[in-house]
């Protein structure tokens, strides 16, 4: 028998926002270890990208209904989620510049281009345990995040050696 768990909006929403913030630390990390001029212009508008994203969910947040609970969920559900959630997509902020440090522009790109993938899934599997008010907004900001990936991609293709 799959276990069952209940999910508050809250708390997803809490993990988007942590997500945002952990990659806005990484691509301000990036714009400062990054010799690449390409790189450092695409981390920087990533950066401000991340911060709108975190804004819009604040926002999700306030607007949220005291412990507002959204079903039960199957239990492989729950350890996808823990999963995703477990990997982290992102460093904590704090270790966001031990992170790029050493790494080269394409290393820096590979790492964004995962993180970016990561967090449409993250961000499709919230959508199914938000409010239905909140939806659209989750599905603009997935959209989003799919215009950074192909961001990513073209410059990946243009630096490549």
């Amino acid at each position: 028998m799959a276990q069952a768990a209940l999910f508050s909006a809250g708390q997803m929403i809490d993990i988007a926002i942590q997500t945002e913030q952990a990659g806005y630390a990484f691509y301000q990390a990036a714009v400062e270890a990054t010799d690449s001029p390409q790189v450092r212009a695409l981390c920087e508008w990533l950066a401000e990208e991340e911060k709108v994203h975190e804004r819009v969910f604040q926002g999700m947040k306030e607007n949220l209904e005291p412990q507002e609970m959204l079903g039960e969920w199957p239990g492989e559900k729950i350890e996808f989620i823990n999963a995703l959630v477990g990997s982290r997509f992102m460093p904590q902020p704090e270790e966001a510049e031990a992170l790029v440090k050493d790494m080269s522009a394409q290393g820096i790109l590979d790492f964004a281009l995962t993180f970016e993938k990561d967090t449409i899934i993250f961000f499709y599997e919230m959508r199914e345990m938000v409010p239905d008010s909140a939806v659209d907004q989750v599905n603009e900001i997935i959209a989003e995040e799919k215009a950074h990936v192909s961001r990513i991609l073209k410059a990946k293709a243009s630096i490549k050696k």
